[in-house]
């Protein structure tokens, strides 16, 4: 596999990250104090906030995926890639307290967001690596 199609999926896949991030972190804040919730940040601040994390969570996953695609095979990219979403969206922790026994928890959505997230990562990368 070429450097060309690595690199397009990853500037692809890192504009789907941080902009999902930065959609998250305007629109759904984690509730917090009620009484004084915390102040929504500007676009450009959110924007300033998730590049960094954002692109090199793009690099990884994107070497992964060419990994996975150049030498794995092309199917089951739906499943490994809902694996990624679920492994990054605190499955872990939610099961923990789930096992713990402990009532509520965090809410469901960022792990859907999550899982969203890698799902449309998954079908860039297959998009552009196969």
């Amino acid at each position: 596999m070429s450097l060309t199609p690595i690199v397009i999926t990853l500037v692809l896949v890192a504009a789907v990250f941080i902009g999902t991030s930065v959609v998250l972190v305007r629109w759904g804040r984690p509730a917090g104090n009620e009484a004084s919730p915390a102040p929504v940040p500007s676009w450009r601040a959110a924007l300033r906030a998730a590049w960094l994390p954002g692109a090199a969570e793009a690099l990884v996953l994107t070497l992964l995926a060419a990994l996975w695609f150049a030498s794995l095979g092309h199917g089951g990219w739906v499943l490994l890639f809902l694996l990624f979403g679920a492994l990054t969206g605190g499955w872990d922790a939610w099961l923990r307290r789930r096992l713990a026994g402990a009532p509520g928890g965090p809410p469901l959505w960022p792990f859907v967001a999550s899982l969203l997230r890698y799902l449309a990562a998954g079908a860039v990368c297959a998009w552009c690596l196969t």
